[in-house]
C-alpha cells in the first residue's frame, strides 16, 4: 500500500508558521525521505469566514505550493488534493498543469473535485447547482487541450477559436487524474477517465459538511470499490488499472498526540484486502517542527511497514 501525506495547512488549527519556506521545504524533504508516495495540498481559494471559524481547513494555492516542493525534491509525486475544476477557466488550468508537469519532470498528479462550499463557489463565479455540469465541461476541455494541437470550442463564460496550450504535457497522455468524492459521480468519472478514485471514511457530520455521501466504515468502502469496479468494466477498462485511495484510515498525524500504530496498521491491512491501494493522511499544522517530526515518525512506523507488504 502507498501513503500520500497532505501538508499541515490542511489542518483546521494551522498557523502561518507552517508556510515558512524552510518549513515547507523540510516537510517535502521528510516526506520523500520517509517513503511516502506523494505529498499533497488542498484547494480553497476563497472560503467563507463562517466556515473557517467553524473548523474549516486551511489552504495555500496548490499549484504554487507543489511547484515549491518540486524544487526541493526529486522523486516524490506531487498531488492536488483536490483541485476544484469548476473554479477556473479550463485553459488556464491546462496551462498551469503542463507548466508544473514540465518543471517537476513529470511528477504531477491531479486530484480533482467539484467543490462543496457554496459561499466559496459564489465568490468564484460558480453556480452551486451547476458545479457538476461545469466540472464535466472543464474536464472535457482539459483533455482536449492536452491531447490536441488546437482547440475550438465554447463553454460557460468563454469562447476559444484555434487555441493551444504551451508547453505540451510531459507525461503521456497527460498527468494522472484522480477523482475525489464518495458519490457515484466521482466513481463514474474515475471509471471512465481516471487513474484513480479517492474516497473518504466519513460519518454523518463530516459527510454533511463535505456534501458527499456517508462512507461510515470499511464495509462501506468495500461496497464503493465493488461499484467502481463494475463501472470500470462497463467502460471496457480493467479495474486493476484504477488506483483506489481512501482517507480517514488514520488520525491527523501529530507526534504530541501519539496515534495507535497497531490500530492504523490493522485498518490498513483490512483496507488493502478490500482493494485499497493508497492511504491518504494529513499532518498537523500548528507547529512546523511537530509537523515534520510527525511525517518522519509515521513514515518509520506505518509507511515503511505497509510499503513492504
Amino acid at each position: 500500500m502507498k501513503v500520500v501525506v497532505q501538508h499541515g495547512v490542511g489542518d483546521p488549527n494551522w498557523t502561518p508558521g507552517i508556510l515558512r519556506p524552510d518549513a515547507v521545504a523540510e516537510f517535502a524533504r521528510r516526506a520523500e525521505r520517509s517513503g511516502y508516495a506523494g505529498l499533497a495540498f488542498t484547494d480553497h481559494p476563497a472560503p467563507t469566514v463562517r466556515w473557517t471559524e467553524a473548523g474549516g481547513e486551511g489552504s495555500a494555492d496548490a499549484m504554487t505550493s507543489l511547484a515549491f516542493c518540486a524544487a526541493h525534491t526529486s522523486v516524490i509525486r506531487l498531488l492536488t488534493f483536490v483541485l476544484v475544476l469548476p473554479y477556473r477557466n479550463p485553459f488556464l488550468t491546462a496551462h498551469q498543469v503542463t507548466t508544473l508537469d514540465a518543471l517537476s519532470a513529470g511528477r504531477l498528479s491531479l486530484g480533482l473535485g467539484t467543490g462543496y462550499l457554496k459561499g466559496e463557489q459564489r465568490a468564484l463565479g460558480v453556480d452551486p447547482d451547476n458545479r457538476r455540469a461545469r466540472f464535466d465541461e472543464n474536464l472535457r476541455i482539459l483533455l482536449d487541450a492536452w491531447r490536441q494541437q488546437s482547440v475550438t470550442a465554447q463553454g460557460d463564460g468563454w469562447s476559444a477559436r484555434e487555441v493551444h496550450v504551451q508547453p505540451r504535457v510531459t507525461q503521456t497522455p497527460h498527468p494522472p487524474l484522480f477523482f475525489h468524492g464518495n458519490s457515484a459521480f466521482g466513481r463514474e468519472r474515475a471509471a471512465r477517465h481516471g487513474a484513480g478514485w479517492i474516497g473518504v471514511v466519513a460519518g454523518e457530520e463530516l459527510a454533511r459538511t463535505m456534501r458527499t455521501p456517508v462512507i461510515a466504515d470499511l464495509d462501506a468502502v468495500g461496497a464503493a470499490i465493488r461499484d467502481l469496479r463494475e463501472r470500470a468494466e462497463r467502460h471496457g477498462r480493467d479495474p486493476a488499472e484504477i488506483d483506489v485511495g481512501v482517507g480517514g484510515l488514520a488520525p491527523m498525524l501529530d507526534v504530541r498526540r501519539p496515534w495507535d500504530t497497531a490500530a492504523v496498521l490493522a485498518s490498513a491491512e483490512r483496507a488493502e484486502a478490500l482493494g485499497v491501494d493508497t492511504m491518504y493522511v494529513t499532518t498537523c499544522g500548528d507547529d512546523p517542527e511537530a509537523a515534520a517530526d510527525s511525517v518522519a515518525e509515521f513514515g518509520a512506523q506505518v509507511v515503511a511497514a505497509v510499503s513492504r507488504e
